[in-house]
């Protein structure tokens, strides 16, 4: 069996939407028998629903079995649920870790201080320099934060200046 057809992306569909259908509930073993048919094989099953457990979607599908043959695996059903990440790759909504997991980043007034200090080491007209200075105080939070992260990208991408720098103010501190 090939990668694509052994790591089938629309059988582990089938999987989880098995699972959310009858979440909180399990599969009775009717549900249970018409997904494992779905697949080429017991092992094919296992192999899939093996790698949704590695990305953490469903939880507990096997029960595994030392035998003299190897390894036994034998469905969990009872056991077997959708995580609620499974849910939310499903629902494709980012789900409540999207609002849980929301992050603030705050522009310290040192960071405007910083570009500013930028433009007047410049080399250019005074004038040049109050109007970049004055157009920067009026930018918002946003573009402070474009226009700071694109500063970092010039730096990595001149990193040697870059550590140099880094190297001289840690050494000045």
């Amino acid at each position: 069996m090939d990668k694509t057809r052994k790591y089938d992306r629309s059988l582990q569909l089938e999987i989880l939407n098995a699972l959310i259908d009858c979440a909180p509930n399990t599969l009775n073993k009717a549900q249970e028998r018409e997904l494992i048919e779905k697949f080429d094989s017991y092992d094919h099953f296992v192999a899939c629903m093996l790698y949704l457990e590695m990305h953490g979607l469903v939880t507990t599908p096997f029960v595994r079995s030392d035998t003299m043959a190897g390894v036994d695996f034998i469905f969990n059903a009872p056991f077997c649920s959708i995580t609620e990440k499974g849910i939310d790759f499903l629902l494709d909504d980012g789900g409540l870790s999207a609002i849980l997991k929301v992050q603030t980043v705050r522009l310290h007034n040192d960071t405007i201080v910083a570009l500013e200090d930028i433009i007047r080491l410049a080399n250019m007209p005074e004038d040049q320099k109050k109007g970049l200075i004055s157009k920067l105080r009026e930018l918002p939070a946003d573009a402070i934060k474009h226009l700071t992260l694109q500063l970092l990208t010039q730096g990595v991408l001149n990193l040697p200046n870059a550590l140099r720098l880094i190297q001289t103010t840690l050494q000045h501190h």
